[in-house]
């Protein structure tokens, strides 16, 4: 986390916690308690405005002042990287849960999708419409994420009960799909797990193919550095 402050006219920025170090721990807390209510108010924003969303409006929907969300985040990418890092470490608790919970892989993945589908509201992500950050260690929870998932895929493959041709990156693009939403549908969470649904069951071994190509890891790890 960092911190701006204007020193002669210029914006610098610091480490939060170098600047937290003489505090208590109650008012850490609040200080923690402030940052995460203003990340969750941002991921809500973005998701429902789209990503020009200015910094006043998220200072406005926060309930702060804009200088409350600047000491914060000193500019737009750091708060783009912040709700994206949050994003990546809560996907990647889910499919550590989700595989954690199911042995059998068709309810893992489902567990997986339907709890994208309950924190839509928080994944301000590259395949959600965010900007791409050049951040290794997003990089790195990004392969963790896929790791996660084909170990799922994997137990079915090996069975025989779950089709070859499929892997990581489907599972992750069709979570990312489910999250957008439609408009003005009838009971919206629901239609989504029940689309959730329809795609686990696509997953059984069946005598047709699938159209095009695997998408790899690696060649999605490109179209984002090509985009950053």
């Amino acid at each position: 986390m960092v911190l701006a402050r204007l020193h002669n006219g210029m914006m610098n920025t610091e480490p939060v916690e170098a600047l937290l170090t003489d505090l208590s721990p109650k008012q850490r807390a609040d200080a923690q308690r402030n940052r995460d209510h203003l990340l969750t108010s941002a991921a809500a924003t973005f998701i429902e405005e789209g990503p020009r969303v200015t910094m006043q409006r998220i200072a406005q929907n926060a309930g702060v002042g804009i200088g409350t969300l600047y000491r914060h985040f000193p500019d737009r990418t750091a708060l783009l990287s912040a709700l994206s890092h949050r994003a990546y470490q809560a996907v990647l608790r889910l499919a550590q849960a989700s595989r954690a919970a199911e042995v059998d892989p068709f309810l893992a993945l489902r567990h997986f999708l339907v709890g994208t589908i309950a924190h839509r509201q928080s994944l301000v992500l590259p395949l959600h419409g965010a900007p791409v950050t050049a951040s290794k260690i997003d990089l790195g929870l990004r392969l963790a994420i896929s790791s996660e998932l084909d170990q799922i895929l994997q137990v079915g493959q090996r069975a025989g009960t779950l089709r070859q041709d499929v892997n990581a990156t489907d599972i992750i693009v069709f979570g990312a799909l489910l999250a957008q939403g439609l408009p003005n549908l009838p009971e919206p969470t629901l239609a989504m797990e029940r689309a959730a649904h329809v795609f686990i069951d696509g997953l059984r071994v069946t005598t047709s193919s699938l159209p095009g190509q695997l998408i790899s890891r690696a060649e999605l790890e490109d179209r984002f550095k090509t985009n950053q």
